[in-house]
């Protein structure tokens, strides 16, 4: 037997050279397509290209890995062979272990520079101040709803919407103890606790709750407390290097958000594509009607619509309109112009790659 697994042993050492060597290999290349890109003035990151590589290894794939772990495993590799290119620095809601983190995270890959910001309006004033390459923002929660700051920055900006994220909402407990027992203090956001209200009464009936302003903050509490646990993302539990007691602790395992990319650039087709537009319309019957009826005559499948009211205006509504197709699209573009013609202001954000909702 142990001759047997001596021989497996070196087989795997042998594999893990090769893999080493390929690796490096790929990063040369990437190295010599950086400089192309910079002489012509080219973005480091290109989003449609990582995915083009992303699907092609999802068709090529025969198993025992599954398409979501050759996806985590690639999506990594490229992030840090990029940042040998060009460091690339993305502006997150912070601190860091949010749940905005881990959706920068899935969309770039651990190799990129992370820079944890405190407010939304700060990513925005970041990345208009080129302080940072890309930024990650909420837009919309499945049980809360759309969220309104981002959207009312959305409307000002002169950033693109590049791409989109998401992420289910899975809480964990964590804490430097091995068992449930050891737990006297739960520290975590007051929302976070309401989300997991059913676990706790459950598990933890007695524990002392503790609000705090941030998960990740409850998690660094946590780590300085022997008899405290947090509820908290598992990222969390790596940065802060507390263990993981319980996973999917939530009470509602629907709870998903949706968070945006955005950036400068403006992206081709994919093939399959989001467009999000802003516009407002006459204070007229009838005219947010008129203004959507193209999307169902061309048969556009919109996925969202919100209203916001115009801050200078008082009673006057902004319309938020998500739908499926690229603004280069021959059938999108002629549906836009024909939207246009009933709207007072109108403003295309983005044309970028659909993400898979996972649900």
């Amino acid at each position: 037997m142990m001759d047997d697994l001596e021989k497996l042993r070196k087989e795997i050492d042998e594999i893990d050279k090769r893999i080493l060597e390929l690796i490096n290999k790929r990063a040369l290349l990437a190295l010599e397509i950086g400089k192309i890109k910079k002489e012509n003035n080219l973005s480091s990151f290109d989003p449609l290209r990582e995915r083009e590589i992303l699907e092609r290894l999802e068709k090529l794939n025969n198993g025992p890995l599954s398409y979501f772990a050759i996806a985590n495993i690639f999506k990594d590799i490229i992030s840090y062979i990029r940042n040998l290119e060009k460091e690339i620095k993305i502006g997150f809601l912070g601190p860091e272990g949010t749940f905005t983190h881990q959706a920068g995270i899935k969309f770039f890959g651990k190799g990129s520079k992370f820079i944890p910001l405190p407010t939304v309006e700060g990513i925005f004033q970041a990345m208009e101040n080129n302080e940072v390459d890309y930024g990650v923002v909420p837009i919309e929660n499945s049980l809360e709803g759309t969220v309104g700051t981002t959207m009312d920055l959305l409307v000002e900006t002169t950033l693109r919407v590049i791409g989109e994220v998401y992420l289910p909402i899975q809480h964990c407990l964590l804490s430097l103890q091995d068992s449930l027992e050891e737990i006297e203090r739960v520290y975590s956001h007051p929302q976070a606790l309401s989300q997991c209200r059913r676990w706790l009464k459950e598990n933890l009936p007695r524990v002392k709750e503790i609000s705090t302003s941030s998960t990740t903050y409850g998690a660094s509490l946590a780590k300085e407390d022997p008899k405290g646990a947090a509820i908290a993302s598992s990222l969390a539990s790596e940065i802060f290097g507390l263990k993981i007691l319980a996973k999917n602790i939530q009470d509602n395992w629907y709870n998903r958000t949706r968070f945006l990319i955005l950036g400068r650039e403006k992206l081709s087709p994919s093939g399959k594509d989001k467009t999000s537009i802003i516009f407002t319309v006459k204070h007229q019957a009838g005219a947010l009607f008129r203004a959507l009826k193209p999307l169902h005559d061309f048969k556009i499948n919109m996925t969202l619509i919100q209203s916001r009211p115009v801050k200078s205006s008082p009673f006057q509504y902004l319309f938020f309109v998500d739908f499926q197709g690229h603004c280069e699209e021959e059938k999108v573009k002629r549906a836009l112009e024909l939207l246009k013609e009933e709207c007072l202001s109108f403003k295309i954000l983005g044309s970028y790659p659909e993400a898979e909702s996972d649900f």
